[in-house]
């Protein structure tokens, strides 16, 4: 024999139930109107982004830099701090540079230790930083508008999280490369 279902009388949500659910879809729909108001950056996506490590980069980035906040971006493996055209962005994925003498290369100290980086302005005084030693490399462009009001140690502030890319190499000296002398090569 069965034994007889029994029956519950069914609930019905009070007046509570209902000024949750507005205030919920009241939040909800707030964030959705800020999300929508917050700019987003425009990032050039690098030629390296997918690797799996500039996910880690640009997730361990900090918040503020140089006193601006973290905005969003439109590329993947890239991030930003600052209103559109006055923004400081950073990039995944470059083309790790060769050794050169065409940009000083940096060894920046920090507390999280010391990065390596190739910097440069350009023609409009935007100034170009790209680790050296780390493969994939990380970009950050800091422009006039920025540079203008504060200098760019900020870069520094970077150093934890760009250091989750091994460092493979290292920026030498004039003093430290080889001359022909030393090298046993015949000079004229």
């Amino acid at each position: 024999m069965h034994a007889a279902a029994t029956s519950r009388p069914r609930a019905t949500p009070g007046p509570r139930a209902g000024r949750r659910t507005r205030a919920a879809l009241v939040a909800v729909a707030g964030s959705a109107l800020l999300a929508a108001c917050t700019p987003t950056i425009g990032v050039p996506v690098a030629e390296h982004a997918t690797e799996p490590i500039c996910a880690e980069v640009i997730l361990a980035m900090p918040d503020v830099v140089g006193g601006m906040e973290k905005t969003r971006t439109n590329a993947q493996a890239t991030t930003a701090w600052g209103e559109p055209g006055a923004a400081v962005t950073a990039r995944c994925g470059v083309e790790a540079p060769e050794p050169t003498a065409e940009a000083p290369c940096l060894s920046v100290p920090s507390d999280a230790g010391t990065v390596d980086w190739l910097a440069a302005p350009d023609d409009e005084g935007t100034w170009t930083f790209v680790t050296y030693g780390r493969d994939p490399a990380v970009e950050i462009k800091v422009p006039p508008t920025v540079t203008d009001d504060q200098s760019a140690s900020f870069v520094a502030d970077l150093n934890r999280a760009v250091q989750r890319v091994p460092q493979t190499s290292s920026c030498v000296g004039l003093g430290d490369v080889p001359t022909p002398d030393e090298t046993g090569a015949a000079t004229s």
